[in-house]
């Protein structure tokens, strides 16, 4: 910025940035006290303080099980195969205790990369089962799985393009790396699959319920060129080749470790591979700073990363800073993969805490310099989880069901749902969620747009309206009732739980109006009401 002669946005205020820290943090607002707390406090080392009181809270294990089951699409039934409502859970038991124990990152991959059992008692087994491709031969499954592994851990959803055809004269104008790939070499990625035994036993008939065994053969299986139906173009040998496939790691010049079984050393290859930190730091700069420094996020062109080797023109390098992602995918691998040390790291600096107000004119090449902190939309679980912190009624969600292997206790929180279909024992809350978005880990992603439901929602779906009044057991608005009567009083706690901040003198002014027209309760309530309608709710700012 200094070189490039742009000016950065100031520091962000303590109220601004303890709400964005919150939500990016934990998913949940602040408390009102929490705001007051922490703008009363004089010690320059309170934002460091705060970083850490969040980061390991069971909060922050939440928030980030949510994350990691939406990159490793972790859900029951989808388009192409069910792990059933067992095995999702398993999965989501398995990441909820890796995040909440910090284990290191090339340790999960390893994990999940590797994984055998039993569906219904394995968590990792559940990965390789999401790769499934039905209706076509075996090697379909295969190159699903590659396409898994190279979008999830890697950021490169070329292969998905490559295990049809050649890169050359397909994606020219779109990736230098994947225009000089053949789709011999991703079939090399595909073959490290061709051991993996998926077998699929039915545990009950009616209703159908059934899980995966999934193991390793050490001599047992290939992948054959021999294919002319399925998803894929026909897979034959060229002229005096051999039509077997043997395992290749495409991404770097060799295999790096060994092991018994393919996947072992597929394993080793991901986590020895420089690759796959830039992934796991990319995909975490995107969730705390909006914008990634490769985007799309799993859309990396490794031909174009390296700023001591740039690309031949007119190719440029490909992220928005590419010093800053290669120091950083360094340090994280310096650091053991430490997800905890790295998500610390980024929300301790500078860059996090700038201000999302920019004193001059904002132009869109500004945003690789990352000169303010970008806005974005909350997910829909933490807009629920918003709207449950602001008005203090707290639900409770059950997630048991029949033929529950190991039952999931009820929760409170959205944040806390193991899947995004959930909570299905509640249609109301179902209809709000995906008011807002969240997709189902399959054919619909997130997405944070706006729409009029949204609008219509926020005014008038019950599971709003019945938390605004007096007379809504537990509610903000009859707790501050019971204890004052004092416009000035109420108006400040409801600004401060809701929109984590005080309200400017002109806001209070207009609130005590309105509580001379509607009365004290009329008022406290159309004010919850109203603050819950504001733009500036559903957004971090």
């Amino acid at each position: 910025m200094e070189r490039d002669g742009i000016q950065p946005a100031p520091i962000s205020g303590d109220q601004e940035f303890l709400r964005r820290v919150y939500l990016d943090l934990t998913g949940r607002i602040p408390s009102a006290d929490q705001v007051r707390s922490f703008v009363s406090d004089a010690d320059p080392e309170k934002r460091n303080a705060v970083v850490d009181s969040l980061i390991g809270s069971p909060e922050f294990v939440d928030k980030w099980n949510m994350f990691f089951g939406d990159l490793f699409k972790n859900d029951g039934p989808s388009a192409n195969v069910n792990r059933y409502l067992q095995g999702r859970d398993a999965f989501y038991t398995y990441l909820k205790d890796s995040i909440s124990m910090n284990k290191p990152y090339d340790r999960m991959a390893r994990e999940i990369i590797t994984g055998t059992g039993d569906t219904f008692e394995s968590g990792p087994a559940n990965w390789v089962v999401g790769g499934t491709v039905p209706m076509g031969p075996i090697q379909d499954t295969y190159d699903g799985q590659a396409v898994n592994l190279a979008q999830m851990f890697l950021g490169i959803n070329a292969v998905d393009c490559l295990l049809c055809h050649d890169g050359a004269r397909h994606l020219d104008n779109v990736n230098l790396w994947g225009k000089q790939q053949k789709r011999a070499d991703m079939q090399g990625l595909s073959a490290f699959f061709a051991r993996t035994r998926m077998v699929r036993q039915v545990v009950t008939p009616d209703p159908l319920l059934a899980k995966y065994t999934i193991s390793d053969d050490t001599y047992l299986g290939e992948y054959l060129l021999n294919t002319r139906t399925g998803n894929r173009t026909p897979r034959e040998p060229g002229f005096e080749e051999l039509n077997i496939v043997d395992p290749r790691y495409p991404f770097v010049t060799q295999t790096t470790g060994g092991g018994k079984f393919r996947r072992d050393v597929l394993a080793n290859s991901v986590i020895g591979d420089r690759q796959f930190a830039r992934a796991a730091v990319n995909y975490i700069w995107e969730k705390l700073m909006v914008e990634a420094l490769v985007s799309p996020s799993n859309g990396f062109d490794p031909a174009r990363l390296d700023p001591e080797n740039p690309p031949p023109a007119p190719w440029t390098l490909q992220p928005n800073n590419p010093e800053l992602l290669q120091a950083l995918s360094q340090w994280f691998h310096d650091n053991g993969f430490d997800l905890r040390q790295l998500i610390g790291l980024i929300t301790k600096s500078n860059a996090y805490q700038l201000s999302s107000s920019y004193p001059e004119t904002w132009i869109p090449k500004y945003v690789p310099y990352y000169a303010r902190k970008f806005v974005r939309r909350l997910d829909a679980e933490e807009i629920h989880d918003a709207v449950v912190k602001a008005t203090g009624v707290i639900p409770r969600y059950t997630l048991d069901y029949a033929g529950a292997m190991n039952p999931l206790p009820p929760v409170n929180w959205a944040m806390q749902l193991p899947d995004t279909r959930e909570p299905r024992s509640n249609g109301q809350t179902v209809q709000f969620l995906n008011a807002f978005g969240r997709g189902d880990r399959d054919q619909n992603l997130r997405n944070t747009g706006g729409s009029p439901l949204q609008a219509l929602t926020m005014m008038n779906q019950p599971f709003l309206t019945s938390r605004i009044h007096a007379d809504d057991d537990g509610s903000n608005v009859q707790r501050l009732l019971s204890r004052t009567s004092d416009p000035a009083v109420i108006i400040e706690e409801l600004y401060l739980a809701t929109l984590s901040r005080y309200p400017s003198s002109r806001e209070v002014a207009v609130a005590s109006d309105a509580m001379r027209q509607l009365g004290i309760r009329g008022g406290a309530e159309s004010l919850q009401w109203a603050l819950l309608n504001k733009l500036e709710f559903l957004f971090s700012y």
